[in-house]
């Protein structure tokens, strides 16, 4: 008797709630309320000055598995065309897990690192930002290289 009452009031309810849809059609019951509010707030419009990446920089030194002065390196890129600034990384594995370095804010073209340990091999990339784009078109593709601290 029970799972009969509670059948009828679970039809009934679903008969409801499908009433109700089919009145309220594709508005969802509030008339035309939603393109009221919508037009209220409107949703921003891409600006497509915005919307254009930083070309890629080019690694200009140390070259690739070149030996550096244990105690000081300077790492060298070409400029990019739209670029405000470049990320720098620099890490001892080739996929960047164990940073050395982490920069996000330099302006120039160059980037001096010291205390570096003899015979380590270091990897390092660098992408151009444009820090004003949307935030999908901020930086452009990492270039990856290597260079070994030489000994002492």
């Amino acid at each position: 008797m029970k799972l009969a009452l509670a059948v009828i009031v679970f039809v009934s309810t679903l008969g409801l709630s499908f009433e109700t849809l089919a009145a309220s059609g594709a508005s969802g019951g509030h008339g035309d309320l939603g393109t009221k509010m919508n037009s209220l707030f409107p949703e921003p419009q891409k600006n497509p000055a915005q919307s254009d990446k930083p070309s890629t920089v080019k690694l200009t030194a140390p070259n690739f598995l070149q030996k550096v002065a244990a105690n000081q390196v300077k790492l060298e890129w070409s400029a990019a065309d739209k670029a405000t600034n470049y990320h720098v990384q620099v890490a001892t594995d080739p996929n960047f897990k164990w940073l050395v370095k982490n920069e996000h804010w330099i302006k120039t073209n160059s980037f001096e690192l010291n205390g570096l340990d003899a015979g380590q091999k270091y990897y390092w990339r660098v992408a151009a930002v444009a820090a004003k784009n949307d935030s999908m078109y901020t930086k452009s593709l990492f270039v990856n290289s290597v260079f070994v601290a030489s000994e002492k």
